[in-house]
């Protein structure tokens, strides 16, 4: 199993995230999980919208180009809208998210997202919520979510569901969710 692991971070103290950490990891059974790929993306004028970002190859496609980038910045505009982010440079707080194949047919039928924290920096993980996105007719279309406050403003409602519309979007054309080979 593939998944991402965002981490937001509020190194200059102003109450919001300005840099965001992108972890790809590979999970197999009876081994230890491998970081695959990792991306850095930093908002530097507080507008929630990346300034600079530095990809990777984080599509797997074994080049690292502009396309890498655009994957980025589309996904990380997403994430910052979240307020899930950590004080400082510490990793304690993050979004793990995953998909799953039911059908066995090389598309995704439920994306998940996952909001950790950990209470120490070396301490077991804490799921504090979870959110998730489903395709239930096999269509490539996610047209059900659940109903969770992913925005951090109290209320469960249509503006969280288009945040997890859009990040599933954007994780998924990552592609480094899937397992197949690639060319």
């Amino acid at each position: 199993m593939r998944y991402l692991k965002a981490i937001a971070q509020d190194l200059g103290q102003t109450g919001q995230a300005n840099t965001v950490l992108l972890k790809f990891y590979n999970d197999m059974l009876c081994l230890p999980e491998q970081q695959v790929g990792i991306a850095v993306a930093v908002d530097h004028t507080g507008d929630a919208l990346v300034d600079f970002a530095m990809a990777g190859d984080i599509d797997l496609d074994g080049r690292f180009s502009l396309r890498d980038q655009h994957l980025l910045r589309a996904f990380t505009d997403v994430f910052l809208q979240l307020n899930w982010f950590n004080q400082g440079g510490n990793e304690q707080r993050y979004l793990k998210m995953l998909a799953e194949n039911y059908h066995h047919d090389g598309s995704p039928n439920v994306v998940k997202l996952e909001f950790h924290e950990d209470c120490t920096a070396s301490g077991p993980q804490t799921l504090v919520y979870r959110a998730a996105g489903y395709d239930g007719d096999n269509d490539g279309i996610f047209e059900s979510f659940t109903n969770s406050d992913v925005d951090g403003n109290g209320i469960a409602d249509k503006a969280d569901k288009e945040l997890i519309r859009r990040l599933i979007k954007s994780f998924l054309a990552f592609d480094a969710w899937s397992t197949r080979l690639r060319s």
